[in-house]
């Protein structure tokens, strides 16, 4: 493993491919990352598929757990909020203004955290909105915030991702809106229901808040997914900087004659070879040994 140089601790380096050091030494593998939300979202739709009775344009997904299959729901928050924090930490090391890295790791911390939280205490079965569990409140109270906080860490972090993946600066646009109005639509979606709803339906869909969170967490997830792309490339980039200084360090910072590199002997004055000479011995060593 490429060990960090002392004179640059905070600064990430190459590990190999997919693979990249913290500033902490712990290795962080771009690809677990990317598995770990693509396994959360097949969780997701697996409930889908193994409750049938469940209206998923009415429901919303955290209501599963109480289903076939509930555990799913459960694997997948986990999955996603442990990805989430791990981007989160990559994050501060995007260029740009520091308070924007700040603003933007203490939103994805925000989300990662809410996630997490969301997925330990489950939320109470389908169709009891009115008179919520402990549980319940706990859930809930650590998923509002969480999804109110993706659309800003990916605003504020647009600029730097981008100046790292100018490749992927339309995805990363794209997924930005898409959850920022999906986070909109699902906030009136909750206080509808939550307020005595629900009565922004549709056909025999007594409410679209189920569609509306899938929506919002599809795109959530799908910026996630490349904010580890973008952010992968600029510590992988940084690592092939820091390997460069070291390398350069290593050329220039051998044995010198005058401030320059020689052959590794050392000519101070009174040393050669690792031994001491006074100025008369060392005048009688060859001048060709002695030549800079």
């Amino acid at each position: 493993m490429t060990k960090a140089s002392r004179n640059s601790p905070a600064e990430p380096v190459d590990d190999g491919p997919g693979r990249f050091t913290s500033p902490r030494g712990g290795v962080a593998p771009r690809r677990a990352v990317l598995l770990a939300l693509a396994a959360g979202c097949a969780a997701m739709i697996a409930t889908d598929v193994l409750n049938p009775r469940i209206d998923p344009v009415s429901e919303t997904v955290s209501r599963y757990v109480h289903g076939t299959g509930g555990w799913l729901i459960t694997l997948a928050l986990l999955s996603i909020g442990s990805a989430s924090a791990v981007v989160a930490r990559w994050s501060w090391h995007l260029p740009g203004r520091p308070a924007a890295r700040r603003a933007a790791r203490g939103a994805l911390a925000v989300w990662a955290g809410g996630v997490l939280v969301a997925g330990l205490f489950p939320a109470d079965p389908p169709g009891q909105w009115g008179r919520p569990s402990t549980s319940d409140l706990i859930h809930g109270t650590a998923a509002l915030p969480a999804f109110l906080a993706l659309p800003l860490a990916a605003t504020v972090s647009l600029r730097g991702l981008m100046t790292v993946w100018p490749a992927g600066r339309r995805a990363l646009l794209a997924v930005t809106a898409a959850s920022a109005v999906a986070t909109v639509a699902l906030a009136v979606f909750l206080v509808d229901v939550m307020s005595g709803g629900p009565s922004l339906g549709l056909g025999g869909a007594p409410t679209l808040v189920g569609l509306v969170e899938r929506l919002a967490i599809t795109a959530d997830v799908a910026w996630v997914a490349l904010a580890a792309v973008a952010v992968s490339r600029d510590r992988r980039d940084a690592g092939r900087r820091n390997r460069g200084r070291r390398n350069s360090g290593r050329r220039n910072n051998g044995p010198q004659i005058g401030g320059r590199p020689h052959g590794g002997r050392s000519y101070d004055g009174r040393s050669y070879d690792g031994r001491s000479y006074d100025g008369d011995a060392l005048a009688r060593i060859p001048s060709g040994d002695r030549r800079a």
